[in-house]
């Protein structure tokens, strides 16, 4: 399956704090997140302890929608267990910062959340009480909602990136990063340690996605110091660009666009998933759509289509394409094998070809759909474009 790790929601969530989206935010993070439904099997949702991504999801599209979407496989919970923190000083009586303090301390320290916090039954609960819901269906979401947790780190691992990525400073790894090796790491001041704490954070965040063979939105190319360790990362920012160029020559606004110009809304995703042609268009743009030309992948999208029409000047081919054309797939159940009867004018006339092998498989392709149906991309994506018609747009 191709998985995607989507930590947008709560990428500045930390211990209690959330974070507060303006309106264009908001849209832009389910703009993205509509896409990547489209564009990949499952969406892994990075949450925090407190699980702030669940009770903006529910708050903005809906139990009702968040429910099917769980229960769809479309969408799993992670709650980040490995967590990396500094000191940010004391505060005085006067409401300002001593910062002073800090220089007693480490610049970043690795933790753990405690066994509580990551029980998703409590995460799920903690999500819930937000809202106005009776204990009896409560209990129930939450039975439904926990198996759709997955672990995706070890208790290790913030402590292991935190140690990373010291050992990286005092070897002036980080130089280019703008961090030079000059003094030690305790002395760092706040805004250093806030660049440290960033860059650790970045790391654990690769480390997971890595680990788990998820792909990601996030470009990591720029770490260069653990280069080796996220060569196997999905690039799923390629795959969003190229799908969007794809698009643009069909003449055709991209995925985002699509959501914030409210052609389509979120529930329209369990209808879209299962266009004909849908899963094999997922299957096909994860696997040619990380390339980060553009103009390739647009010639294979080219290709694919010019493949499929070459199946027209085939014996087979012309045979449906006649039939096609008179709108003969009535007969089609009068196939038999060495035979065709195609039904023009209510009257049955038969082609004969020895060189066609007529199988019973011959019958289920004399639809259009069906001599397309896991041979083209191009097919879901008019089929996008006939549901965008239908909606007015």
């Amino acid at each position: 399956m191709n998985n995607l790790y989507n930590n947008s929601i709560c990428n500045s969530s930390f211990l209690g704090y959330h974070p507060t989206f303006t309106k264009e935010e908001e849209q832009n993070i389910l703009a993205t997140f509509f896409e990547q439904l489209l564009l990949f099997d499952c969406i892994v949702i990075s949450t925090d302890k407190d699980n702030f991504s669940l009770t903006f999801l529910i708050s903005k599209l809906g139990l009702d929608t968040v429910e099917r979407l769980i229960r769809s496989g479309y969408i799993k919970f992670s709650i980040k267990s490995a967590l990396i923190v500094t000191g940010t000083g004391h505060q005085r009586e006067d409401g300002t910062i001593d910062e002073s303090v800090i220089y007693s301390q480490p610049p970043i320290v690795g933790g753990v959340l405690g066994d509580e916090e990551l029980d998703p039954e409590q995460n799920v609960f903690r999500a819930l009480a937000h809202f106005d819901i009776d204990k009896k269906r409560r209990n129930k979401l939450i039975s439904k909602f926990a198996p759709a947790y997955i672990s995706t780190d070890n208790m290790k691992l913030g402590v292991d990136t935190t140690d990373f990525i010291l050992e990286s400073y005092e070897q002036n790894h980080l130089e280019k990063l703008g961090l030079p090796f000059t003094k030690d790491p305790n002395d760092l001041n706040l805004e250093e340690r806030g660049k440290l704490l960033d860059l650790a954070n970045s790391i654990l965040e690769a480390g997971i996605i890595s680990k788990n063979g998820f792909k990601s939105y996030n470009n990591y190319g720029e770490l260069e110091i653990a280069e080796k360790s996220f060569e196997n990362i999905g690039k799923a920012y390629n795959i969003s660009a190229n799908v969007s160029e794809i698009l643009r020559i069909e003449n055709t606004p991209d995925l985002k666009q699509i959501y914030q110009n409210n052609q389509f809304e979120v529930e329209d995703i369990f209808k879209l998933r299962h266009l004909k042609t849908a899963k094999y268009f997922r299957k096909w743009i994860n696997e040619v759509g990380e390339n980060a030309n553009s103009a390739e992948v647009t010639e294979a999208y080219l290709a694919e289509i010019k493949e499929a029409k070459s199946f027209f000047n085939t014996t087979k081919g012309k045979i449906i394409k006649n039939t096609l054309m008179y709108g003969a797939t009535s007969g089609l159940g009068m196939l038999i094998a060495g035979q065709i009867g195609a039904v023009v004018g209510g009257v049955v006339k038969p082609f004969v070809d020895p060189v066609v092998d007529y199988g019973l498989g011959l019958i289920e392709e004399f639809t259009v759909d069906g001599i397309f149906a896991g041979k083209t991309p191009k097919i879901y994506i008019d089929k996008l474009k006939d549901e965008l018609n239908e909606n007015g747009t």
